[in-house]
């Protein structure tokens, strides 16, 4: 049984520590795979510059592009939280870039009412994997790479209410103990492995993301 002086250093070392320690862990079992994934996000932020520079005092291309922004810097902190060992956290914010980035798509689209009601504080971004579906032909995208985002969105809802997943990730599957914040457990490496894999695959997507953006914005 633990002392009240020990439960309180435990809990203060994972308030004020940079799980430095956990994240070498991380990276020496995926360090390429996290190279991989930068590269990826390298070449959409660069693609998005090109975007953002069109913008000159434009209001509504502004919000778009703010919203591109958004989802490569929210699919960037996913990764980054991932590989600390905050696997519920990182997984509730991929949540967030998989609605992101059909909400931008949604956005870009000429005549689909979406982004005047998004600046109205009008539209549920929960719906906008619903909705870049239903238009994924005037928006010129395969409908196989949204339903993709669909299914990501219905996964990481496990990470957004209390569910399995998140008792899992506090509890050790190689030893006896909990966690208490940040973890790497040997035994979970497969499911870590899809997990990034995961954010690789979306990442490789997102300069074509940012192409779509642009291709739209055009039509405007």
């Amino acid at each position: 049984m633990e002392t009240f002086e020990e439960a309180r250093k435990t809990i203060l070392k994972e308030l004020t520590s940079e799980d430095a320690e956990v994240r070498a862990t991380y990276l020496k079992h995926f360090g390429p795979k996290v190279e991989k994934f930068s590269d990826a996000m390298a070449q959409a932020f660069l693609n998005w510059r090109s975007l953002d520079a069109g913008v000159k005092g434009n209001g509504k291309l502004a919000y778009v592009s703010a919203l591109v922004f958004t989802a490569i810097t929210l699919h960037i902190l996913s990764m980054k939280l991932f590989i600390s060992g905050h696997a519920v956290a990182a997984g509730n914010l991929f949540r967030q870039v998989v609605e992101s980035v059909p909400l931008a798509l949604l956005c870009s689209g000429k005549n689909l009412g979406v982004l005047e009601r998004f600046i109205e504080e009008k539209y549920s971004t929960n719906d906008a994997i619903r909705d870049v579906i239903r238009h994924a032909v005037p928006l010129g995208l395969n409908k196989d790479a949204v339903t993709a985002l669909r299914d990501a969105q219905e996964f990481y809802h496990n990470y957004s209410h209390p569910s399995h997943f998140t008792i899992a990730s506090g509890m050790s599957f190689s030893q006896e103990g909990l966690y208490v914040g940040a973890a790497f457990d040997k035994e979970k490496v497969e499911s870590y492995d899809k997990e990034i894999d995961g954010r690789i695959s979306l990442a490789e997507f997102f300069s074509n993301f940012v192409d779509g953006v642009k291709i739209n914005v055009a039509k405007w």
